[in-house]
């Protein structure tokens, strides 16, 4: 559902697909350990994810990004995002066309 890009400046952060066939949705874990929510921009723009965190300590000051292409088949106008110990998280339903559903034969 994802494919990856990234920016050679910055390091790349790990990052996990999961789907829940029952609920037909895909989420996507992107580790930013020690990110707070003010230093994270989170953007879908033509169909593409882009992560840009920023982890600032009193030493340095450390930057994550990461892109991914997302599938056609996904709703990227209702993404739930949320930021809990260091993962970010990123939920996306399927589009209702892309859903499987029974036809009957007449």
């Amino acid at each position: 559902a994802f494919d990856s890009d990234r920016d050679s400046n910055s390091l790349m952060p790990k990052a996990s697909v999961f789907e829940d066939k029952n609920a037909g949705t895909f989420t996507l874990d992107v580790e930013l350990p020690g990110v707070k929510k003010e230093n994270l921009d989170v953007r879908v723009e033509g169909g593409n994810l882009s992560i840009k965190a920023t982890r600032k300590t009193k030493e340095s000051e450390m930057t994550y990004e990461r892109s991914f292409h997302l599938a056609e088949d996904l709703d990227t106008e209702n993404v739930k995002a949320a930021l809990n110990d260091g993962v970010l998280s990123c939920t996306f339903s399927k589009k209702k066309s892309a859903e499987a559903r029974k036809l009957t034969v007449e």
